[in-house]
């Protein structure tokens, strides 16, 4: 190959020889080349260098990435454990909530004995709950046709799935109430069918039948009432109800216990007016 740097013919004034000229000029030519070898290796090495910094700091990005991946995953793997714990949690309250009577039985034989007029017995009462059935799941269509190997995927797949727990539904019930009784008059009956319509514990109130019979050689009336429980009642409307059903039984009980007192006065009175004529009308015929 022919050397670039070399003169095509030596200079006519030149006296030294052809041969030192070729090997000083070969010389220069090796020296340039080396020369710019090691430049292009020295950028060759830097440039190894500098990328192999960038890739290491490209790597630890990447690890601190990675390991704020896994924290964050560890974070939302707690955090949907305690969602299912919570949504557990909240279930077995529901279902606590459900077994827990949300109206008292005492509140409602309170509601009857104080909306019963004083003349009325209450000869039976019975409550009867039903459950509430759980609406029926949607029809499912049937699947999709799939190639045999999906299909056998699908089921490697299933056999490694944890079998899912069936979930507890809330039971709920509905109660129905029959309260039987006798009273003197058919009014007591009217006023008292009347009063527990009103009632914030009871609804659907419906009176079944009035049958006439005798107690003791007096006239009587044998009843029959059918009522619902309401669930939705709040505590506060109970207990004014109660309150004012105490104050309104208080009043009347203060009212005909000084009726009461004034009978027994007059009657009294009019044993001594007797006592005093009979005396009279002794002392007279003695005489």
């Amino acid at each position: 190959m022919m050397n670039p740097f070399q003169s095509p013919m030596p200079s006519r004034g030149s006296f030294l020889p052809h041969d030192y000229i070729e090997a000083r000029t070969e010389t220069r030519a090796n020296i340039l080349m080396l020369t710019l070898f090691a430049i292009a290796m020295g950028g060759v090495v830097a440039a190894f260098f500098v990328t192999n910094r960038h890739w290491q700091h490209l790597r630890q990005q990447q690890e601190a990435v990675s390991a704020d991946y896994a924290a964050e995953g560890k974070k939302i793997e707690q955090l949907k454990s305690l969602e299912n714990q919570r949504a557990s949690m909240m279930e077995k309250a529901e279902i606590t909530a459900a077994l827990v009577e949300k109206l008292p039985r005492w509140a409602v034989l309170g509601e009857l004995s104080l909306r019963m007029p004083t003349s009325m017995r209450l000869d039976q009462f019975t409550i009867k709950s039903t459950r509430q059935m759980p609406p029926a799941p949607p029809p499912t269509t049937g699947p999709a046709p799939q190639s045999l190997v999906k299909n056998l995927a699908d089921k490697v797949k299933d056999t490694k799935k944890e079998p899912e727990k069936p979930k507890v539904t809330v039971p709920r019930f509905d109660y129905a109430v029959t309260i039987a009784g006798t009273a003197a008059e058919n009014n007591d009956i009217a006023d008292f069918l009347s009063s527990v319509r009103q009632s914030p514990a009871f609804e659907k109130v419906e009176l079944q039948f009035i049958k006439d019979g005798k107690e003791n050689g007096k006239d009587m009336r044998k009843f029959e009432v059918t009522a619902g429980l309401r669930q939705s009642v709040s505590t506060s409307e109970l207990s004014n109800s109660l309150q004012d059903l105490m104050a309104q039984r208080m009043t009347l009980l203060n009212k005909k216990k000084a009726e009461d007192a004034q009978k027994a006065k007059q009657m009294a009175d009019d044993a001594a007016m007797a006592a005093a004529a009979a005396s009279a009308n002794t002392e007279e015929n003695n005489r």
